[in-house]
């Protein structure tokens, strides 16, 4: 197509938006604008926040260009206060698509992270758009701030903490995969953005 001037105009790639897509309607929080019925939620600087129901939909509309989660691979049971607490890893269950990066526990330094699947290894990783998670999103809230600190530009986290993991995702009759098994050589379990800067 050519202008007034006769030069080829230039057509947009991104495709208009439904303005009823999850894109488009959804509440997005942060530190400088915090959701104030969630109390007790720390908000972490550079760390985007929306509901679960949201996180969700826009999981759906394939928003996100990878799904982190935090959690071992195998389950495990830790001490709750004198009661043991089942902690169920990625194989038992996990949303479809997303990549193990078991950093547990969360509160692990960023210069002793080592991801399962190491997307820290790469820019172009830490420039795409993540949504990490793990079972009630208390762990993972402090995973976010963590990769922040490793020079992630676009982490999305569910909130309030407590009340917006795996779990949450499970019981609310989210798609989950039951039963997988980690092989760190499948094509699905290499996401392309690690190799996209090698020779």
């Amino acid at each position: 197509m050519k202008s007034k001037n006769g030069k080829k105009s230039k057509t947009s790639k991104t495709p208009k938006s439904d303005p009823t897509s999850a894109s488009c309607t959804r509440n997005v929080y942060s530190v400088l604008d915090p959701n104030t019925s969630w109390s007790d939620h720390p908000f972490h600087t550079q760390v985007w926040y929306h509901t679960l129901e949201d996180i969700y939909n826009l999981w759906k509309e394939d928003y996100f260009d990878y799904v982190l989660d935090i959690r071992p691979l195998q389950d495990i049971t830790i001490d709750n206060a004198g009661t043991p607490l089942l902690l169920e890893g990625w194989e038992t269950f996990h949303i479809p698509g997303s990549y193990p990066i078991n950093v547990f526990p969360p509160d692990t330094p960023a210069t002793e992270v080592e991801m399962l699947v190491d997307f820290a290894s790469s820019n172009v990783c830490k420039d795409a758009r993540i949504f990490v998670h793990c079972w009630s999103g208390i762990s993972g809230n402090m995973v976010a701030k963590t990769l922040i600190e490793l020079g992630f530009t676009n982490v999305h986290a569910a909130g309030p903490q407590g009340s917006a993991g795996m779990w949450d995702w499970k019981t609310a009759g989210y798609e989950v995969t039951m039963g997988d098994t980690f092989n760190a050589m499948e094509p699905r379990l290499q996401p392309a953005c690690i190799d996209m800067c090698e020779a």
